[in-house]
Formats: structure tokens, C-alpha cells, sequence
């Protein structure tokens, strides 16, 4: 029956409560990390003390329960699994993923704190010697596109987004939940859950389990059930109730010796259905506890079932158990000064107390019984905001969010092992002699000879991590292009907390760094398709990651998106690329013979396809610019002698006849003037034939010398004599308006210009005035009593201006 034909009403919400909460199998729904959830959940396993306790949890992670509960493991933890179908068992291999020969990849995190309900039930469980049971049907068995992570293997954003958050959606999707927010003024469903479920004097488990459930089952009952099935939320609870049965049947159990915790919406599951769920699919699979940190727990990294505060949450939980539930927003509202102070905010301990009081004021003014983060956080904009919010309080807000967030991050076990691509990383740490990078949070600069043999490990090795994402090392100069000494490299090392985490994300693609950096190169190159630039930065990226079973392949698809790429940008942006790659054919895994053809094609598409570029929009003319220079550079620099040089000059003096554009045509007649094709007086003539022309077309002089600027440097220099001239020539024709339309396109072509160029220019401006130096012309000289003057002038003006109502 679908939501919108249910008569809605409390006498059937009670009797499908009463009929949940009388199951012989105990039912406790909860919200995924709410500590009040946690603590009543805690007393009731206390007090009914089951064999056997079923948790909403990766049923693939059965085997890790003894990790979780191990004293050396300190939440936040996270269960992490992921899944690569090899033999593509699920028949997705090219309908998911980027090819048929690349195979589908899942990967889900399940987040656990002190105070998620799910731990303290583990806990609880195992200190009463009570089995505990994961019942959720793994994240890569399931066949709704919508769930969780579903079956992705974008290279740019791979599915590893955390599960659990299926409940959020149903909740705030439902017409009851929308209704009781807009009676209640809920801004959020934070807000609302909190106002409702996050009361830390509640002391009954009982009714507390009976509030939620009456909760759910609204929620449920007006739910849109094509929603429910496009979250697989059906598929799992088929699962939960298969496990259940069958882990009853053979422990010889009743329902009465066990319990069920779960998100309350599934307490209202349809427990007769007899369809079996998904099969779990064959596949290569990885399932472990991995350390975690509050800030990716938080909603700002985009985790679905999100706890917009972890650290205010974990002050709830342990000031709650500790009986000083009264002084939770006291301790906030300290927290959050003291990070005001650290920015230099004259902030005290009392307006800490003031916003204490004002929370409370603020609660029961909106009908509640206890102040929740909301009244919190708005008490301290009220009291400590001078100003309006959106401004005066952006630091405001900064400062609530860093300290609701915190920075804890947990440790997991040793017993536990490592995952394999990580166990590869520390591996390669200790053969590339860089162990004490692991001892401390330092940085080290590494500056590499790939000539050398360990440095060229350690190259390939960073290389490696830097695609992958994997903070640790970044570049910080090369010799690699025309710049410098082609085997140099400068790095700048340090090992960080989200290493490790970043590393098993990419134990997706493979087992160790070698393996997942070739995997996941290999999705990237078949994404890119047409984009030449893109392609040819892959191949350099191959080379330098010393990736020769990639290398050939990827030659292929960089010479196959050089045909079909008809974008001058992007050719030239490949140029760039395989101009590198010239200089490295002795590198292993590249073949100097493929790349000079492969350049010299480039180059030709690219000048082929100027002239579609003489017209671009303007924010799309600087990457023309950036092309322009990009191949003039590699004409004068390239080892290459297979380049014909007059095609590239023949195809930008056709552009600079044909573009509408004065600023294109500026950097097309500047760039021929540094190529040697036309005179630098031809700079000066350009802007000279403009002192005459109507004012329509004058007013385009400052565009047209903004792009000379743009790709001249030397030809600027050799002409300034003529040039000066040419402007001053301008100024002196041009009328008011025009002058003040011309103005600001002046000022920045000459602010393009280094500063040793400026000068040169500046100093011919003072000669062509009697000057004796550049410096002369800022500078004025003038007796004692005319300073005073001026001084005494100014001052009057200055008067007069703020009499007027400007």
C-alpha cells in the first residue's frame, strides 16, 4: 500500500509500537552516533542480558569484533570494506565502471565512536560474554543504484562514501517528519533530533526505546516507497532477518535470548517477507578497522549520516555519565572561546557563563527541555557577535565549528595487522631510508639526483603518492621541463595522520602503491577520451611513476586523442607534456622514436586549430595566451628539429588579420614580434595608427597593448624608444571619455610586466621628458613654504568634500 493511501492516526502508530516493542526478539532502534541512544541501549543489554546480540553492521566484519573491543583500540574507528569485481561476476564491468576491461569498485566506511550505540553494544555485549552478530547485507551486494556508495569506479571520485545514511534520507523525505518540523520550527533534522531523542535527564530506557519507535513508525508509514526501494533498504532487511533465523537455528537459541539493534526505521520491517535477499558476489574483498578522526565523522566532509559536532557529542556522552548533564554547555561555549581567543578575541570566562544562561532562556522560550547545540551556538552568536553575523561573525562560526568538530582521531589494535597497500608504504619507507619521517611530524626537504639510484626509487615512489592523493610528499621544483637540470627534483616530506586513511581508500585499485597507481591510472586514462592535454599529462605521469606496462598503452591513447582533440588549449597544454617527455626518451619504458612523432602531430593539429581560437570568450582568451607562449618556447628550446617553424608563424599572421579581438590581435602581433617575424617598431606602428582613428576604435588601444604585453617581453624592450613615443601620442589625441575608457586596460598591460622591465620602460620615459632616472619621476622637489602649501590646499579640500553628502 503506498504512504499516501495510509489513514495516518495514533491508534495505529500505538498498535504496530505495541507490536514491536511486545517481539519475544528485542527490538532497540537507534540513531547512528547519538549518545543518548547509546546510554539508554547500554542499560537495557544491561538489564536483559542477552546470549546474542544482533547490530546493523557489515556482516563481512563478523571476524573484526574482536579488534574493536581490544584495549588498544580507541575510538573513532571505522570498519572499512571494499570490494573490486575481477571476473565481473555482477555483469557491470563497462555499465559502471569506465570500460569493459576495468573492473566495478565499492568501498563503504562505518564510522564508530564512544558513543555510537553500536560500540557501547559491542561492549557492553562482550563484557557479559554475549555474542554480537553483524546483520547488513555487505555495501557491493547490494543492486539499487542509490544505496550507499553503490557500484562506482569514477576515477575522480570513487564511490568510498560512508554507509548508514540511508535512514537520514527516509527520515527527512518522510510527510511526517516535514509536518512535525514545520509545528515544531525545526530549522534542521539535527535540531529537531536533538530537541525530541538528545535529553540528557531521560533515565527510562524503555520509554525512551517506545519515543523512538513511535518516532520510526510514523516516519515509515509516510514514507514514499519507491524511495525505500531505490536505497535498497529492502534488500537489507531481508538480509537482517536471514542472519537472524539462521544464527538463532544453529546457536539453538529463542528470540527471547537475543536482542536487535538497528536504525529505528527498520524496527517496522515487513518480518514475513520470504524473499531471499541479494547474493553476495565473488570478488576480491578487504574488510578492516582503520584509525579515524572526528573531522571525517563530520557533516563538513560530506558523510551522509553526519554528526555535525563529534567532539560536542563525546562532551554529552562523558559529562552525561559523569552526572553533569547541567554544565555540557558551559564546557562548549569555553571551548568554542577558547578558540576566539586564539585569534586574539577579548573573550572571558564570563560570557561563557552569560551564554550558558542565554541557552537555557533560549530553550525553554522554543518549548524545550533541555538546551541542544542549536540554543548553544545561537546564545553565543547573541552574546558574543558585535555586529551583523553574516560578517562580524564569519570568525564566529569558524571557532563553533572547530570546536564542535574537535580533533581526536583513534587508534586501532597492532594485533591487527595492516592492510596490504599500507603494509607496502611502510615497507618502501624503510628500503627508500626514510624511517624518520614515521618517528615525527616534521617536514624534511629532499632534493633528488635521478641519476642516482635511490634518489630515482624515491622519485617514482613520491610520484606514486602524489597521484594517488595520498598526503605525504609534494614537489616543490624540477628541472624536468627547459627550466633546470633535467634529473633534479626538490621535495618537501612529512607524514600526516590522514596517510594512512588516504592509503586505504586506495587499496581499492590494489594491493600495493606499484599496483593501484598503475589501476587507477589506467580508469583515469579511459575517462579522459578526448582530451589531449589531459592525456599527454597521464603519459608524462607514467614515465615518472615508472609505469612501463602503462607507458605503450597510454602512448596509444595520448596519439588518439591528439586526432580527435580539436581544442588549440588543450594541444598545446599536450605539447607542453611531450616536450618533457622528449627530454626523458632514456627514461625506462619510453621510446624516444614514438614521442618526436607524437610531438611534431601535436604541433601541428595545434596550429591548425588557431583559428578557431581568434574569437574565444574572455575568459577563455588567457589560456590562447598561455598556448601561444607554451609553443614559441618550444620552438626556441626543443631539441626537436622536425618542427616547421613557418607553419606556426603562417597560422598566428593569419589569426592576426582575422581576430575581432584587439586584445588576441595584441598578443598574436607581440608574439610575432618576439619570434623575429616582424620588427619590435611593429609594436609601436600598431598602437600609433590607433592615435588618429575614431574614438570608437581608439578606445581599443589599451586591450590591443594589454596583449603585446601579454606574449612580448624582449621585442618590448628593443622598441621602447618607438613605443613610449606611440603612446604618448595616444594619450596626448585622446579625448576625456576615451582616455578614462582606455585607463584601466593601460594600467594592466603594464602591470603584466616584470618589475626590471617597468623600469626600463619607466626609464625611457623620464629621458623622453629631461629626466634623469626612472626614479625622477616620483619624485618632487620643492621649497619649504610650497610643501606647506599644498599641505594647507589639501586640508581645505579635504574639509569642503566632507560637507558634502557623497
Amino acid at each position: 500500500m503506498s504512504a499516501s493511501r495510509i489513514e495516518l492516526g495514533p491508534s495505529i502508530i500505538s498498535e504496530r509500537v505495541d507490536q514491536v516493542c511486545r517481539d519475544p526478539l528485542y527490538w532497540f532502534g537507534v540513531r547512528h552516533h547519538s549518545p543518548t541512544a547509546a546510554r539508554h541501549l547500554e542499560a537495557a543489554v544491561q538489564a536483559r542480558r542477552p546470549q546474542i546480540v544482533f547490530i546493523e553492521g557489515p556482516y563481512e566484519a563478523n571476524h573484526l569484533l574482536p579488534f574493536i573491543v581490544d584495549g588498544k583500540t580507541v575510538p573513532p574507528v571505522a570498519i572499512y570494506s571494499s570490494y573490486r569485481d575481477d571476473e565481473n561476476a555482477m555483469g557491470l564491468n563497462g555499465i559502471r565502471s569506465a570500460s569493459v576491461d576495468i573492473p566495478v569498485r565499492s568501498a563503504a566506511w562505518y564510522p564508530l565512536t564512544a558513543y555510537s550505540p553500536e560500540y557501547v553494544a559491542i561492549q557492553a555485549a562482550f563484557k557479559m560474554n554475549a555474542e554480537v552478530v553483524f546483520i547488513d547485507l555487505p555495501h557491493y551486494a547490494v543492486t539499487q543504484v542509490g544505496y550507499g556508495t553503490g557500484l562506482d569506479s569514477s576515477p575522480e571520485s570513487p564511490a568510498q562514501r560512508e554507509q548508514q545514511r540511508e535512514w537520514e534520507t527516509l527520515v527527512s523525505a518522510s510527510r511526517f517528519y516535514q509536518s512535525l518540523a514545520i509545528a515544531g520550527g525545526y530549522k534542521s533534522w539535527n535540531e529537531a533530533w536533538d530537541s525530541l531523542f538528545e535529553n540528557p535527564k531521560s533515565s527510562d530506557y524503555e520509554s525512551y526505546r517506545r519515543e523512538i519507535a513511535s518516532f520510526c513508525c510514523a516516519v515509515r508509514m509516510t514514507t514514499d516507497k519507491t524511495l525505500e526501494s531505490h536505497l535498497g533498504t529492502i534488500e537489507r532487511e531481508r538480509h537482517f532477518m536471514k542472519v537472524i533465523r539462521e544464527t538463532l537455528s544453529d546457536r539453538g537459541l529463542t528470540p527471547e535470548n537475543a536482542m536487535v539493534v538497528c536504525g529505528g526505521y527498520h524496527l517496522f520491517m515487513d518480518r514475513d517477507d520470504q524473499n531471499s535477499p541479494p547474493p553476495i558476489p565473488t570478488g576480491t574483498k578487504y574488510c578492516t578497522v582503520v584509525p579515524y578522526s572526528f573531522f571525517r565523522i563530520s557533516e563538513l566532509t560530506g558523510y551522509g549520516a553526519g554528526n555535525r559536532a563529534p567532539q560536542f557529542y563525546q562532551t554529552c556522552f562523558e559529562m552525561t555519565a559523569e552526572g553533569r548533564d547541567e554544565h555540557i554547555g558551559l564546557e562548549h561555549s569555553i571551548a568554542v572561546l577558547r578558540q576566539m581567543r586564539k585569534g586574539g578575541e577579548p573573550l572571558s570566562t564570563a560570557d561563557a557563563i552569560a551564554i550558558t544562561h542565554h541557552a537555557k532562556m533560549l530553550a525553554r522560550l522554543r518549548g524545550k527541555n533541555h538546551a541542544t547545540l542549536d540554543d548553544i551556538e545561537d546564545a553565543i552568536v547573541t552574546c558574543c557577535c558585535k555586529g551583523d553575523p553574516n560578517e562580524e561573525g564569519i570568525k564566529l562560526r569558524t571557532a563553533m565549528d572547530t570546536a564542535g568538530i574537535g580533533t581526536k582521531i583513534g587508534k586501532v589494535s597492532d594485533r591487527l595487522g595492516r592492510l596490504p597497500i599500507v603494509a607496502d608504504f611502510h615497507d618502501q619507507i624503510s628500503e627508500l631510508e626514510l624511517s624518520e619521517l614515521l618517528a615525527k611530524e616534521k617536514k624534511l626537504s629532499v632534493r633528488l639526483d635521478k641519476r642516482v639510484s635511490l634518489d630515482a626509487k624515491r622519485s617514482r615512489f613520491f610520484h606514486r603518492m602524489v597521484f594517488l592523493d595520498v598526503p605525504f610528499a609534494a614537489l616543490t621544483s624540477t628541472g624536468g621541463d627547459f627550466s633546470g637540470t633535467l634529473f633534479r627534483e626538490d621535495w618537501q616530506l612529512k607524514w600526516d595522520p590522514k596517510t594512512e586513511p588516504a592509503l586505504i581508500e586506495q587499496n581499492l585499485y590494489g594491493d600495493t602503491i606499484e599496483r593501484a597507481s598503475l589501476n587507477r591510472l589506467r580508469d583515469v586514462i579511459a575517462a579522459l577520451g578526448e582530451d589531449a592535454g589531459k592525456t599527454c599529462h597521464q603519459l608524462l605521469q607514467a614515465v615518472q611513476m615508472d609505469l612501463p606496462d602503462l607507458v605503450r598503452d597510454t602512448e596509444l591513447a595520448a596519439l588518439s586523442a591528439i586526432e580527435r582533440d580539436a581544442s588549440f588549449s588543450s594541444l598545446t597544454i599536450a605539447m607542453k607534456h611531450l616536450a618533457v617527455l622528449e627530454r626523458l626518451h632514456s627514461f625506462q619504458g619510453l621510446r624516444g622514436d614514438s614521442i618526436e612523432p607524437m610531438l611534431n602531430r601535436c604541433y601541428q593539429r595545434a596550429c591548425f586549430s588557431l583559428g578557431a581560437s581568434i574569437a574565444v570568450p574572455e575568459e577563455e582568451q588567457m589560456e590562447v595566451i598561455s598556448g601561444l607562449t607554451s609553443i614559441a618556447d618550444i620552438l626556441q628550446r626543443s631539441s626537436s628539429s622536425k618542427l616547421d617553424r613557418d607553419l606556426f608563424v603562417n597560422a598566428t599572421s593569419q589569426a592576426s588579420h582575422d581576430t575581432p579581438v584587439p586584445f588576441l590581435r595584441g598578443a598574436f602581433i607581440g608574439l610575432l614580434c618576439e619570434l623575429r617575424e616582424l620588427p619590435a617598431e611593429a609594436l609601436a606602428r600598431e598602437v600609433a595608427g590607433l592615435a588618429h582613428a575614431s574614438p570608437e576604435l581608439m578606445v581599443t588601444a589599451g586591450e590591443l597593448l594589454d596583449g603585446m604585453l601579454a606574449t612580448s617581453r624582449t621585442s618590448i624592450l628593443l622598441g621602447a624608444d618607438l613605443l613610449v613615443s606611440a603612446v604618448d601620442d595616444l594619450l596626448v589625441s585622446a579625448g576625456w571619455e576615451a582616455f578614462l575608457v582606455m585607463l584601466p586596460r593601460l594600467r594592466a598591460a603594464f602591470e603584466r610586466l616584470p618589475s626590471t622591465s617597468r623600469h626600463s620602460l619607466a626609464a625611457t620615459v623620464a629621458k623622453r621628458y629631461g629626466l634623469g632616472s626612472s626614479l625622477e619621476v616620483g619624485t618632487i622637489h620643492s621649497s619649504l613654504g610650497a610643501t606647506a602649501l599644498v599641505a594647507k590646499l589639501d586640508a581645505a579640500v579635504a574639509a569642503i568634500l566632507r560637507e558634502w553628502p557623497l
